[in-house]
């Protein structure tokens, strides 16, 4: 097996038959999958770290045996062995069984798109609900697991709660301006059934626990319904306030907050860079340190190729070294400088960025760019050997044909070999 930055995270990949031939093992999380074994590392290392992180800060205990991940390539993969186990969900994403403790999920939906990390600390929310809590209703349980599977991410081997998700916020948006109520009371008593179909019981059910999350008041009230249970008085108790204004102080938050989240998703999802920019700027008018729409303005302006104006925009996300977007931020502008051609100034944000993607899914693409500037920077040794990690621990290879082949090519190359020529024709492919 190729070496990949990975292994340094103190787990170890022990190699066993399974259903799909391989099982990684580790101290919390088995994982049987038969893809590619670098990307299974990646997922051994976020499932691992986020378990632990979890048990040690925010919940007393985990299961006494290690949590199964049944990682297959497809969705119609995990359809065929959900049936062959004997279960009739058809999980569009991924599917939680409790009592076998195990999680079944996949790389590709039936649509193309990737499952993306959050939604496997989602499952394993539901792993730690079900081990702490006494019959959580359903609110609790999915709210939760959105709280932790949304945005979060492991960042140097830390757990980071990001925002929440802006497809969920102008959701949560659409249906307040259509009439929708907020009604806390409500909630606590709805059954599963009534959860799904009042239209704005699941998004209350996470953005209560963000809205609690962003008070310091999270972690306290998970110990006090640990104890107390969900009647509403447990929520009372915890803020020191009545229902009544937790419901408009919660309205509140959701107007501020979330409507920021909402005008970030009609950025992302206009065409025009204009309208992108428009969108952005309103949601920054609401929420002025939103390093999500900081960052996706940013983005607008180098497409602009503005790069002043981007890396103005970046340098805000930066000031918080603390954050989720600090790597992508840290990424982008060495982009900026790469496209200025001060590559001095590129290799130290790209070194910065590689700080920030030890539990990154693309992280090995930095060391393409690293590479990059140091063969510019007339450091042809290293950029060689920099050529080298990006090939092996590189997962996709279909993905990046064109910057994979000119990186072996950079392999046969003598040391004393200026690589002009090469040089040039790479540089008409970035």
């Amino acid at each position: 097996m190729r070496k990949h930055r990975f292994l340094c995270f103190g787990f170890s990949l022990l190699f066993f038959t399974s259903v799909f031939g391989k099982t990684y093992k580790s101290r919390h999380v088995i994982i049987e999958s038969d893809l590619d074994p670098l990307y299974v590392q990646y997922i051994q290392a976020n499932a691992g770290a986020f378990y632990a992180t979890m048990k040690n800060q925010y919940f007393r205990k985990g299961e006494k045996t290690p949590l199964t991940i049944y990682y297959s390539k497809t969705q119609s993969d995990t359809f065929k062995l959900l049936r062959q186990k004997g279960h009739k969900n058809r999980a569009h994403k991924s599917y939680y069984v409790s009592k076998e403790a195990a999680i079944y999920t996949h790389r590709f939906t039936k649509q193309g798109g990737t499952v993306r990390i959050g939604t496997l600390f989602h499952e394993i929310t539901h792993h730690f609900v079900r081990a702490n809590f006494k019959d959580p209703p359903t609110w609790f349980n999915e709210g939760l697991a959105c709280f932790f599977g949304d945005e979060t991410r492991i960042v140097k081997g830390k757990l980071m709660v990001g925002e929440p998700s802006p497809r969920r916020q102008r959701e949560l948006k659409e249906r307040i301006e259509k009439g929708a109520r907020l009604d806390l009371k409500r909630l606590f008593g709805m059954t599963q059934k009534e959860l799904y179909n009042w239209p704005v019981g699941y998004e209350l059910s996470w953005v209560l626990l963000y809205w609690l999350y962003e008070n310091g008041k999270l972690g306290e009230y998970l110990q006090n319904v640990q104890k107390n249970g969900f009647e509403i008085w447990v929520l009372e108790q915890t803020l020191n306030k009545p229902v009544n204004e937790i419901n408009r102080e919660l309205l509140a938050y959701i107007k501020k907050d979330c409507y920021a989240g909402a005008y970030l998703r009609d950025g992302q999802r206009a065409r025009d860079n204009t309208e992108k920019k428009k969108a952005f700027l309103k949601a920054l008018e609401l929420k002025p340190n939103y390093r999500k729409a900081q960052f996706e303005l940013a983005l607008c302006y180098y497409r602009d190729k503005d790069y002043e104006k981007c890396k103005e925009y970046l340098q805000k996300i930066l000031q918080n070294p603390n954050s989720i977007e600090c790597r992508d931020a840290a990424e982008q502008m060495g982009h900026c400088y790469y496209k200025e051609k001060d590559y001095t100034q590129a290799l130290e944000y790209y070194r910065k960025a590689l700080e920030y993607s030890d539990y990154y899914e693309y992280g090995y693409e930095l060391y393409y760019w690293i590479a990059n500037c140091h063969h510019y920077l007339k450091d042809h040794s290293t950029a060689k050997e920099l050529y080298k990690m990006f090939l092996d621990n590189n997962w996709e290879p279909e993905k990046h044909e064109k910057r994979v082949t000119y990186a072996k090519e950079y392999q046969t190359r003598n040391e004393g070999d200026s690589g002009e020529k090469k040089a040039s024709s790479k540089q008409k492919e970035e």
